[in-house]
């Protein structure tokens, strides 16, 4: 997998010209199920400039919804923040719990964060803490959704 670039390498007498497109793909060279046997490109799997490095690890917002999607008892409504601490990268995971499981017996939501916390780890390579929070308390926006908060100083 890698970042698309078109590149103009046909053309005699013009500039070599690259234009980076942020996108993440891969190339398919196999024969497609229709007989053709070009080169084909996968759908676009994510935004190279969403990806965060966590403790040299690739981190893109996508994975981490990938694993809230698959749980019922989460929505997929989030905010990651991402923070240093001691020269350390941290990283915590806020997200809402559906109105059907959320409850007041503690012991089941500490069973879900510990369930969550497993499947991200599990997905990510990374340690993260993990909040619930309170259905509709994340806050929505319009257009493109604010997901991530990067609070390191470089």
């Amino acid at each position: 997998m890698g970042e698309l670039v078109f590149t103009t390498i046909t053309k005699q007498g013009l500039p070599l010209i690259r234009y980076r497109t942020r996108d993440l793909t891969r190339l398919r060279y196999g024969k497609c199920d229709c007989g053709r046997t070009f080169v084909r490109m996968d759908k676009c799997l994510g935004r190279s400039d969403d990806m965060l490095i966590i403790r040299g690890v690739n981190l893109f917002p996508s994975q981490i919804e990938t694993v809230l999607l698959e749980m019922r008892e989460i929505k997929p409504h989030y905010h990651i923040i991402v923070d240093r601490v001691n020269n350390l990268d941290t990283l915590e995971l806020q997200v809402e719990v559906d109105e059907e499981f959320f409850q007041d017996k503690i012991s089941q939501l500490q069973l879900l964060r510990e369930k969550l916390q497993s499947n991200l780890e599990s997905a990510t390579g990374l340690t993260i803490k993990v909040t619930l929070v309170e259905p509709k308390t994340i806050e929505r926006s319009e257009g493109k959704a604010k997901r991530v908060t990067d609070r390191r100083k470089f």
